[in-house]
């Protein structure tokens, strides 16, 4: 888990099932260097090997090399008692065209023995974040 490099989140949704599945191997009170067995070890396995091995992901936003008309940032974010989602797309509207692109995605492990109304709470409060991120960071 901690040798994924992806700043901007777009294999988040990926990485929330390998926290899941760490969380219960800590929950176990295994030894940091004990040998994962039986469904543990095949669920583990079955993760790593869903994997992808590479992402690539466009550097532009836009797909027109011609002056953008109107950026328009779109966040949505959600919860369940494993995991706390959110992730913005633009629009980019230009005289050839529309484009949309996913911009950024964030997720983190729910707490334990929140309800699910406060873990939405906190993924609309991540989405907020973000989008006041994106939009600071594409401004000018």
């Amino acid at each position: 888990l901690a040798s994924i490099y992806d700043p901007l989140g777009f294999v988040s949704s990926v990485t929330l099932v390998g926290k899941c599945l760490y969380r219960v191997v800590c929950c176990e009170g295994l030894a940091w260097d004990a040998e994962l067995t039986g469904r543990l070890k095949f669920k583990w396995q079955r993760w790593e090997q869903s994997l992808p091995k590479q992402m690539a992901v466009s550097r532009a936003l836009a797909d027109h090399r011609v002056p953008i008309q109107v950026i328009q940032l779109h966040g949505f974010g959600g919860a369940s008692s494993s995991g706390v989602g959110a992730a913005v797309y633009a629009v980019i509207k230009q005289e050839s065209g529309t484009t949309q692109r996913p911009v950024a995605a964030k997720s983190r492990l729910a707490k334990q023995g929140l309800t699910i109304s406060r873990l939405e709470l906190i993924s609309g409060h991540m989405v907020t974040n973000l989008l006041v991120n994106m939009r600071a960071a594409l401004k000018g």
